[in-house]
Formats: structure tokens, C-alpha cells, sequence
């Protein structure tokens, strides 16, 4: 498992966006339209105000996040929030349509349902697609929880780790539309400028996350420690789950009164 996991995150970290996915032993799904989602309402009756729209990572599929115990996990703690699991695979990064169809087959029909407060969150995969969402729309993301997020590939995250992390670091040409992924770090630099609204975020990696070297230089100083997770692990479930759940104890996510009635 760790070592197939290992395959796919190299492949992913290369070319998530490149046309030439297969040899990443990948199975490039077609998009729909309407994104398919699994929605899990915290009541049967009345719906909450606040939204957890959750997106697996590459190999998964949102009946996956609920077997593995997230939803769960939310319910455990009280949080009054419903959440929709989006099926947002690797076939809507590849084709360019992400954001719009979670915009328009989420995140729309859920503002137009009366939710107030939409949070963000995924894994691997999906924990870039609530960064680059949130990106793309700042003003409909209440917050973000990105657990092993790829980012950028790794030459562009070795360029910020020999400017000395995210701060220091300025792209040595204009950005052109396609470079998705520079624009992402661009965006997380701006997290530290207090000028520069930003929907606050929780990110973390597991402690031999492959990534994961690269983590404390690129985020110092943009995220207060109190945003930055970590749990002993790799690129798998063990540590997303730990990650989870601490994520879930920082995050200000309103909770169900003893006395309240649903």
C-alpha cells in the first residue's frame, strides 16, 4: 500500500495537470456534469448552517472518506455542519473545468439552499482542489483544511526552498494562466500579508509525507503554528486521520447546543 501510494504521489507531483497521466497507472475518469457528491446532513430534518464540502484525494472516491471515519469523526465532536463529499477526480483538474464545476454543482446550489458558512477541506488531491477553489473564490470559503495537499511539483517547491521558503520567494518571471501551481504558491505567500484577505487555512503532512521536508521552510512565517499539522506517517490514511481530528478540535466550526433540538 505505502509503496503504491509512493508511485501514484510522484506521478501526481509531476504532471497532476499534464496531459500525459497514464503512465502514472492512474485511471483518468471522465468528468460529469452535474460533479456527483454524497451528501451526509447532519439532520434528516433541518439543515445546518455551515457546510463541510470534503474532496478525497486521487485514488479515492467519497465513499472512501465516510468508511474511513471522517464524517464520523465531525459528528463525534458536535460540529453543527453538514457535509457533501465532491467526487472531484483527476478528470476535472486534466480537462481544466475544477473550479467551475464545483463552483456551479456545489458551491452555488448549496449558497441558494441558505448555507452560510462553506468550509473547504481535502486530502492529497483534494486538499489541492480546496486550495486552488478557495483561491479562485476567497469570498465563498469561510476556511480551508488541506491535509498532504500537493502544491507544486518538486522544482518548482526545491525554487522556494533555496530562496529560503515562501517569503523570500518571488517567481522570476509574469505567470502565464497555465501555471496553476504558481499562482498557488503565490496565493499561500500571500497568507502572511495582513493586506491580503485569505479564508484561514489548516494544512498539514504526515512526519515522512514525501513532501513533507519541504513544508516547515516553504510555510515559515505565513501560517501560525497553531494552523500547521502534523502526524507521524506518510502519504496514507494513519496520519489524515490524526490530522483530521486535530484540525477539527482548532478549527472555529460552530457546535450543536446540549439543549438544542434538530
Amino acid at each position: 500500500m505505502n509503496r503504491w501510494r509512493g508511485v501514484v504521489w510522484r506521478c501526481l507531483a509531476a504532471a497532476v495537470l499534464a496531459a500525459g497521466l497514464g503512465g502514472c497507472g492512474l485511471l483518468l475518469r471522465a468528468p460529469q456534469v452535474p460533479m456527483a457528491t454524497l451528501t451526509l446532513p447532519l439532520s434528516p430534518t433541518d439543515r445546518s448552517q455551515t457546510l463541510i464540502v470534503f474532496m478525497p484525494g486521487a485514488q479515492e472516491v467519497p465513499q472512501d472518506i465516510v468508511r474511513e471515519g471522517f464524517v464520523a469523526q465531525v459528528r463525534a465532536r458536535g460540529i453543527d455542519a453538514d457535509v457533501v463529499i465532491a467526487d472531484a477526480h483527476l478528470g476535472y483538474f486534466h480537462n481544466g473545468s475544477f473550479e467551475q464545476r464545483l463552483h456551479d454543482d456545489v458551491v452555488r446550489p448549496a449558497r441558494a439552499q441558505g448555507y452560510r458558512s462553506i468550509w473547504m477541506a481535502g486530502i492529497s488531491l483534494g486538499g489541492f482542489g480546496a486550495l486552488r477553489y478557495a483561491r479562485a473564490h476567497p469570498e465563498e470559503v469561510a476556511g480551508i483544511i488541506a491535509l498532504a495537499p500537493y502544491v507544486a511539483p518538486r522544482q518548482d517547491l526545491q525554487e522556494v526552498w533555496h530562496a529560503g521558503g515562501l517569503q523570500r520567494w518571488q517567481p522570476d518571471a509574469p505567470l502565464n494562466p497555465s501555471q496553476h501551481e504558481r499562482a498557488l504558491l503565490l496565493w499561500l505567500k500571500g497568507h502572511a500579508d495582513p493586506a491580503q484577505a485569505r479564508p484561514p487555512l489548516y494544512m498539514g503532512y504526515g512526519e515522512t509525507d514525501r513532501l513533507q521536508p519541504f513544508m516547515p521552510p516553504l510555510m515559515a512565517g505565513i501560517l501560525p503554528p497553531d494552523r500547521l499539522l502534523s502526524a507521524p506517517g506518510g502519504h496514507d490514511w494513519a496520519p489524515w486521520k490524526v490530522m483530521w481530528a486535530d484540525a477539527l478540535e482548532r478549527v472555529p466550526l460552530p457546535r450543536v447546543r446540549p439543549a438544542a433540538t434538530r
